[in-house]
């Protein structure tokens, strides 16, 4: 589990990476936009779509990065509550309840993008189809988190058997920059 461990901090460093760049991309865009608009008098026609397809994409990464450090809004006021044996139950059984959902979009999904495609984007300098502007920013998202759901099933159902877990299992984002600033050591 460890090259698990490894593989998905990689690909959360990745995702936070590109969804820098693409904040930094949209709003140069944008700021272009504003002056194309007010100061040259001669709007870009596709700046809108673009700046919809780059945000998409930022919040499809950004929740799956979320998923792999557990940073996600959750409401505890029941689960406070519980013995810790309970609490590894109820968590077992939320990420059975997610991964089901993420089945299910990831079987659904292929469908919604096929039928989605049957129409393109109206401005963008290239005709892409509608389902790769919506939904396939979610598939993506679907899969990183699915596979993020598995390895922290895996360890909790190792808590629910009273097995031994590493204490550094939760992923952790920053990891990726700090090997990137001091040249692989952290």
């Amino acid at each position: 589990m460890r090259h698990v461990k490894r593989m998905l901090e990689l690909i959360m460093g990745v995702e936070l990476l590109i969804g820098g760049l693409l904040i930094i991309t949209m709003v140069a865009i944008m700021v272009l936009e504003v002056i194309m608009r007010y100061v040259f008098n001669n709007s870009i026609i596709w700046v809108q779509e673009f700046v919809i397809m780059i945000f998409i994409w930022m919040v499809m990464l950004g929740g799956s990065a979320a998923s792999m450090t557990k940073t996600h809004v959750t409401i505890t006021t029941f689960s406070q509550r519980l013995p810790e044996k309970w609490k590894v139950v109820l968590q077992v059984f939320v990420s059975v309840i997610i991964l089901a959902v993420l089945f299910y979009l990831l079987q659904t999904l292929p469908a919604s993008i096929s039928i989605q495609n049957k129409t393109k984007t109206s401005s963008l300098p290239l005709n892409i189809g509608k389902g790769h502007f919506y939904s396939t920013p979610l598939f993506a998202a679907v899969i990183l988190m699915s596979i993020t759901e598995l390895y922290y099933l895996f360890y909790e159902v190792r808590m629910l058997l009273g097995k031994d877990i590493p204490e550094d299992y939760v992923l952790k984002g920053y990891q990726f920059y700090k090997k990137a600033i001091t040249g692989g050591k952290v």
